[in-house]
């Protein structure tokens, strides 16, 4: 079978020329937590590219009652089938190298008055030798129980607890968490899509399922949309997450396709990387087209 490449920068798009019938997120980046901590999240995940030394991370006290936490980092791996797990201190993970080492987080204690939001910055603390590529980890917003004898008035955002004031840690609560992501030095992803069928649910609504290849020195992080032509017409039928970290070469989507059009001729798959990645330049980029008959 033919392959066709699509190269734009350095960012690369396999096609495979499929003689089949036919040929997203989101993995939890959010760890559970007390049902009395109101807090909010304003984005999924931290991203600094080649170009940047820096990034604000938001978050925000929803609730009605101050909030406390601590800033923590650890490392995760993302399994094949979905979900993470933790990895063992001092464990290395084949593909990964860790960001935490290199990063620079402030505040690294929080004090969230209700409603107030709350500026976290990540800055890289870039060196000489350095390997090129992508560099990962986790930070976790811990919540601690604030003393009972905090006085509103006299707190600051910024704060950190003086030598000797006691802060309290919830041990059972877990925290949010949220990959924290930088690029350095030259890198490169290639995507493509392989194994694709169209099927039917259980209720017998189309089912998509295929797999999502990445190769290279970074993550796959962006967006992929599910089209049907219909006529000289594209309508849009569905649309996901795709994140596959770069301990994973692959990983298999399911798309259940209940906009379908009855008259839909083709269908077609268009990914789009993250706004920060090298070589997003706010087009889609077509991945597939396989007849819907």
């Amino acid at each position: 079978m033919g392959r066709v490449q699509i190269s734009r920068n350095n960012l690369r798009v396999n096609i495979g020329a499929f003689a089949l019938s036919v040929f997203l997120f989101a993995s939890a980046l959010l760890g559970g937590v007390a049902p009395s901590h109101a807090f909010l999240i304003l984005d999924n995940m931290v991203f600094i590219g080649t170009k940047s030394g820096a990034a604000v991370f938001k978050i925000k006290n929803t609730g009605d009652e101050p909030e406390a936490y601590r800033l923590e980092w650890t490392q995760l791996r993302m399994k094949e089938k979905g979900g993470k797990e933790k990895v063992a201190q001092g464990e290395t993970i084949p593909g990964v190298m860790a960001a935490d080492s290199y990063m620079y987080v402030a505040p690294r204690r929080i004090m969230l008055m209700p409603g107030q939001v709350q500026h976290v910055r990540f800055m890289v603390r870039r060196t000489e030798n350095m390997a090129s590529g992508e560099y990962r980890s986790y930070i976790v917003f811990q919540p601690e129980e604030i003393p009972p004898t905090f006085n509103p008035e006299e707190a600051t955002s910024n704060s950190v607890p003086a030598p000797g004031k006691a802060v309290a840690q919830i041990s059972m609560l877990t925290g949010y968490r949220i990959p924290v992501f930088f690029l350095h030095g030259d890198t490169i992803l290639d995507v493509s899509v392989k194994d694709a069928v169209l099927g039917r649910d259980k209720s017998g609504a189309p089912l998509l399922n295929f797999t999502f290849v990445r190769e290279g020195t970074r993550s796959a992080l962006g967006g992929l949309t599910v089209h049907c032509t219909t006529g000289d017409k594209e309508v849009k039928i569905s649309s996901g997450e795709i994140r596959i970290f770069t301990e994973l070469e692959s990983r298999r989507y399911s798309y259940l396709l209940k906009n379908m059009p009855e008259d839909c001729v083709n269908i077609t798959l268009d990914y789009l990387p993250q706004s920060l990645d090298p070589d997003y330049n706010g087009m889609a980029m077509r991945l597939a087209e396989i007849p819907a008959g």
